[in-house]
This record gives structure tokens, C-alpha cells and sequence, in this order.
């Protein structure tokens, strides 16, 4: 409900001591009136900032406070579930609390550990990205196939794409910075993007 403190200010002074109708008071009424409409508005985007999904703009501090790091090139809604994710990590380690993280801002993820004792080895080309001796860390070695990545692929065209773009690109850095954030320290994740 919007206010004209205007109007309240005029009404709170004494009719016997002051000319209420004269032009000074009103002019004094209307300066003072629109500093405490002000104040209420800002009262009300910070009563909204309760939750991040209607901060406005104090999104800002709830990035701040999760950790992030501001980025405005990403969508309001980017931002927002970027938080949500945060807030929603209280940790875990397993595989079923990973996939109900990234079920918590819309993505469906299969995670596949590897186990060098069944024979079970990543795709050729991935062991490369994990540094020291892989053949004895593939334990600590996990892939992350996002399933609804589709809208993250790009693909090299042209008259679009410039010398020296790779031919395919894709990722998603909502996802990959928060799992990247979240996994344990001693292992190596990465990710897939099936196309269907």
C-alpha cells in the first residue's frame, strides 16, 4: 500500500500554531513527505530481499553473503538460482545428494564413478585432463553427463564463428562452478553433455 507521507506530515501539525494551507509549510510538507517515501520503499525492497527470488536490487548481498562473485552479464533468474544453489548446499558427499542439488535449479545429471578394479575407465580423452599418474587415481576421477545440456551446446558456423573458435563448445558454468565448489578436494570432476 503506497502512502503520500506529504499528506500525514501536513496532518500532524497543530492548525492553532501553524498555517497549515500556507505555501512554505506545504513546500516544507512535501520536501519532508518524499524523503519518507523513500525511506518506505526502500523499507519494502528490503522487507522483499527476504527471499533472493524478489531482492531486486539487493541480490547483490545475498551473493555476497553466499560467497559469489557478482557476475551481471548472467539473467536476473541466473543470478537468483546461482544463490539458491548455495543456500540449498549444506554438503553431502554422496552421489544421490549431488543429483537432488542439480535437481534443485532444473537439471537432470547422471554420475558415473570409475573403478579401475572392474575395468571400469573413463571415455579416451578425459584421463588426459587429470594431472599426475591417472591409471592410479581413477577412483577419485568422476563424470558429471548433464542430460538437458542440449541448450548449451554451440557448434561452429559460418559466417558466425571466427578462425581459431573450436568447432564445438559447450558447458554450462552454473552447474560446473557449483559442483567444482562442492566436490572433495582430492578428486577430479568433469562433465558431459550427451546430445540426445
Amino acid at each position: 500500500m503506497s502512502i503520500e507521507h506529504k499528506q500525514v506530515l501536513a496532518g500532524l501539525y497543530p492548525p492553532v500554531a501553524y498555517d497549515i494551507n500556507g505555501e512554505q509549510f506545504l513546500i516544507q510538507c512535501e520536501v519532508d513527505g518524499k524523503a519518507f517515501d523513500r525511506l518506505q520503499q526502500k523499507a519494502t525492497e528490503v522487507l522483499n530481499a527476504i527471499s533472493p527470488e524478489e531482492s531486486g536490487s539487493l541480490l547483490a548481498d545475498w551473493e555476497r553473503v553466499c560467497g559469489l562473485v557478482t557476475d551481471l552479464s548472467l539473467s536476473y533468474s541466473e543470478r537468483v538460482n546461482r544463490v539458491i544453489v548455495q543456500l540449498n548446499a549444506v554438503g553431502g558427499l554422496s552421489i544421490p545428494y549431488f543429483t537432488q542439488l542439480a535437481e534443485s535449479i532444473g537439471y537432470k545429471i547422471v554420475i558415473k564413478e570409475f573403478s579401475p578394479l572392474q575395468h571400469d575407465l573413463p571415455d579416451p580423452g578425459d584421463i588426459g585432463q587429470f594431472y599426475g599418474e591417472p591409471e592410479d587415481r581413477l577412483i577419485f576421477m568422476w563424470r558429471v553427463s548433464v542430460i538437458n545440456g542440449e541448450n548449451n551446446i554451440v557448434y561452429f558456423r559460418a559466417g558466425n564463428s571466427c578462425a581459431g573458435e573450436p568447432l564445438v563448445g559447450f558447458g554450462d558454468p552454473i552447474i560446473e562452478t557449483f559442483f567444482r565448489d562442492l566436490k572433495p578436494a582430492h578428486t577430479y570432476c568433469y562433465f558431459a553433455y550427451p546430445v540426445s
